[in-house]
């Protein structure tokens, strides 16, 4: 199971490093095109659109693995010991069911837009791309929340054997 935790962290790392530099060339290709050529062009923004709402989501589903999102610090050097490891789990369980409701809500948007698909207005690329990657990004983010909802779980029954569940790996 650690194998496929630490490849599908390289993949997401690999995908987000493709997806920054390719954003990066084309945005530097328009602003370039506009300055020195005056010349845009058209529906290259369409393009960078799309590819900027994964870099986003699979940035999360990245921040979510490596256990960098946003935390509230000041619980973590409050608590210590048993409290500590209670509130790992409260704030797993917690975070956990508001996974599975942006899971619902994220399956609605794409199943929308099955339903009604829409294109952009120049290069006709199916929106259906960017729902996609906030679906996939809450799958990402619920299977690191399960992950540490278990590992809070075990540091609490065996902390020797675990140490802190939220501890950078």
């Amino acid at each position: 199971m650690k194998t496929i935790d630490i490849m599908l962290k390289k993949l997401l790392g690999v995908a987000c490093f493709i997806l920054s530099i390719s954003v990066t060339v084309l945005m530097v290709a328009e602003i370039v095109a506009r300055h020195l050529f005056e010349h845009a062009f058209r529906g290259l923004p369409e393009i960078y659109l799309l590819l900027v709402m994964w870099l986003y989501m699979l940035g999360a589903g990245l921040a979510s693995a490596n256990r960098s999102h946003l935390r509230i610090g000041i619980f973590n050097q409050v608590f210590t010991g048993l409290k500590k490891r209670i509130y790992d789990i409260i704030l797993s369980a917690v975070s956990l069911v508001i996974m599975f409701f942006f899971i619902s809500w994220a399956w609605g948007l794409v199943d929308w837009g099955i339903k009604r698909p829409q294109t952009t207005p120049i290069l006709y690329l199916p929106w259906l791309s960017s729902m996609l990657s906030i679906f996939v990004a809450s799958i990402l983010v619920a299977g690191y929340g399960i992950r540490d909802l278990v590992t809070a779980i075990l540091g609490l029954i065996k902390p020797s054997r675990t140490g802190e569940p939220f501890k950078e790996t």
